[in-house]
């Protein structure tokens, strides 16, 4: 399960991502190699954060890669819109199961207070 929160949804979005990447690797103090786009053209923040999520889940399983920094920010039309920056898998020390999927019914992504709070539980 991760819980994040920031002043705006795609800081929010970013947050939650680094904590998950957290959950299974130790990412390398070195330039990253890759920079793979991320988007989702959903326009609810809940139905965007999830899309980007399962498109890194998607990328970290497929490209082996672990991810290092997210870009996001919110385009005008809605959505999540940006960037993550990556190195190989076997770059990173591995510190548990990478994450393969998420449990929907429990993802949330709402306006708390000032900022943005959101929750997911991850699935390996």
């Amino acid at each position: 399960m991760v819980e994040a929160w920031g002043p705006d949804p795609a800081s929010c979005a970013t947050e939650a991502l680094l904590a998950v990447v957290e959950s299974f690797a130790l990412v390398p103090d070195r330039p990253t190699v890759e920079v793979l786009p991320l988007a989702s053209s959903a326009t609810g923040p809940e139905d965007a954060f999830a899309a980007v999520l399962e498109e890194v889940i998607d990328d970290i399983d497929v490209c082996s890669i672990v991810p290092v920094r997210f870009h996001l920010a919110v385009p005008e039309d809605g959505g999540l819109a940006g960037d993550m920056e990556a190195v190989p898998a076997a770059e990173a020390e591995l510190v548990g199961p990478a994450p393969t999927g998420l449990a929907r019914e429990d993802l949330s992504m709402r306006r708390d207070g000032a900022g943005w709070r959101c929750h997911v539980v991850v699935t390996t």
